[in-house]
């Protein structure tokens, strides 16, 4: 079975548990039951289910099924808990304090996980377009490794050469560009601007250079070169990385908030307002 039609077969399962579970909650509700008891155990339940894939990520030793597995479930379970929260909340805005809490980590788990979604499908194939791949952790000493080089290159040329011309372009345009990760935006954005303009700045250089001068230049251009390769890498990654900073933590403050919410709610024999 290949990806498109795995992704179909999914997303019909998904959307034919969505319009049972609604059945399911229409009915119950009908049944002049509390519906919104019924709902926000489900809830927490799913909710509870997709907090699960951190922790799977991290145990490694237990057959606990692929990784991948794991991953679309919890995609397509994420879709699920829009709906099933829109339900227990009667789709409208809540109101009390600590439901609107709620509703606002709730907002900001969908959408940086949405936004984890769309990284995951297209950074990964523009990292395996350019160069090998890189370890993120190693990066900055990549960097530090290259800088040094740098230093040392227009340092040779400036006493190889008797001239300045190469350290003195180094200090202008280069010394801040080798000292650290540059352009991370702009390489989230595919954008080889600044390159572009490192590029034109070396070309316009070495029409005022001699032959040996040149040899220096070509080298130093081949660093920057590598340097935008690591920042590319280190740009890409960190988002990659970035973004469950924000999912992760604000996940289980979500659930912790919701687990209070249950017990507020069940300590003083009410439903959902």
């Amino acid at each position: 079975m290949n990806i498109t039609v795995r992704r179909r077969l999914n997303i019909t399962i998904t959307v034919m548990i969505g319009a049972i579970l609604v059945l399911v909650f229409a009915v119950y509700d009908a049944s002049l039951y509390q519906g919104p008891f019924f709902t926000g155990w489900v809830l927490l339940a799913v909710m509870g289910f997709l907090a699960l894939f951190h922790l799977r990520k991290k145990i490694t030793v237990l057959p606990l099924g692929s990784a991948s597995t794991w991953a679309q479930l919890h995609i397509y379970a994420g879709w699920l808990v829009i709906l099933l929260f829109a339900e227990h909340v009667g789709w409208r805005l809540p109101d009390g304090g600590l439901e609107i809490t709620i509703t606002v980590l709730f907002v900001i788990v969908v959408v940086s996980g949405i936004v984890g979604l769309m990284l995951s499908r297209i950074l990964p194939p523009r990292l395996t377009r350019r160069g090998e791949e890189v370890i993120f952790e190693r990066i900055p000493a990549f960097i530090a490794e290259l800088r040094n080089e740098a230093e040392d290159l227009v340092l040779e040329s400036a006493r190889e050469t008797n001239s300045s011309t190469i350290s003195d372009f180094y200090l202008r345009h280069l010394s801040s560009f080798f000292s650290g990760p540059r352009n991370r935006l702009r390489h989230l954005f595919a954008s080889g601007q600044a390159r572009f303009w490192l590029m034109n700045e070396i070309d316009n250089m070495q029409r005022y250079l001699n032959n040996r001068e040149n040899e220096y230049a070509d080298r130093l251009r081949d660093l920057v070169n590598k340097k935008d390769e690591m920042d590319f890498h280190y740009a890409l990654n960190l988002a990659l990385k970035a973004w469950l900073l924000v999912h992760v933590p604000i996940t289980y403050s979500l659930l912790i908030l919701a687990v209070l919410h249950l017990v507020v709610v069940y300590a003083f024999g009410g439903g959902v307002s």
